[in-house]
């Protein structure tokens, strides 16, 4: 028996969506607002790699950016000419490589059709390549699948946030690492310190 799915979203429109797949729908989102968080993370990060020239000029740069891609590109070429350390590039591509990974899956969900197998009632994304004659794969949107996409961005948005320190300039990562040590257990605060 050939496989048959009907589209989600199709019957009774937002109320399809909601009533038969809520937990998927809300996973969806999750995705796409914390997509939006890491867009902004990067952002903060190009901003911090050119810091000692101009704030304002970097964000000119990056907002005239029109895809994400362009704006992945654009932090490798800062990787290639901002004279990072071995540390700093190590950092950089780290969250670039995964950016790119999680880049393509965020964008397959975000952008497909959603069907639903008439035999079994589970989702699937239909996924079809913008320039392909092959025909679209229909690749399953359970929650669980959704909450590893979840889990694997949370991950690297968490990473994405904590490597600006890594590009501070120097006297600000000098201050940097003494606010971390007056908040390690048993240091009295710097206002406390005067006392």
């Amino acid at each position: 028996m050939k496989d048959f799915y009907w589209p989600l979203g199709g019957l009774d429109y937002g109320h399809e969506v909601r009533d038969l797949f809520p937990q998927e729908a809300e996973l969806l989102g999750v995705i796409a607002i914390m997509w939006n968080r890491q867009e902004g993370a990067l952002r903060r990060l190009f901003l911090e790699i050119l810091a000692p020239r101009s704030h304002s000029y970097g964000e000119a740069i990056w907002d005239r950016q029109p895809t994400h891609h362009a704006r992945r590109d654009l932090l490798a070429l800062a990787r290639e000419t901002a004279g990072l350390t071995d540390r700093q590039r190590g950092v950089l591509d780290w969250v670039i490589e995964k950016t790119k990974t999680l880049a393509d899956r965020r964008n397959e969900l975000i952008h497909a059709e959603f069907v639903v197998h008439s035999r079994t009632d589970v989702l699937h994304a239909k996924i079809k390549s913008p320039r392909s004659s092959k025909p679209p794969k229909h690749q399953k949107a359970s929650p669980n699948d959704l909450e590893k996409i979840v889990n694997d961005l949370n991950v690297l948005l968490q990473a994405t946030e904590a490597s600006w320190v890594e590009f501070l300039a120097p006297e600000k990562k000098l201050q940097w690492d003494n606010l971390l040590k007056a908040s390690e257990p048993g240091n009295p605060s710097p206002r406390n310190q005067s006392d």
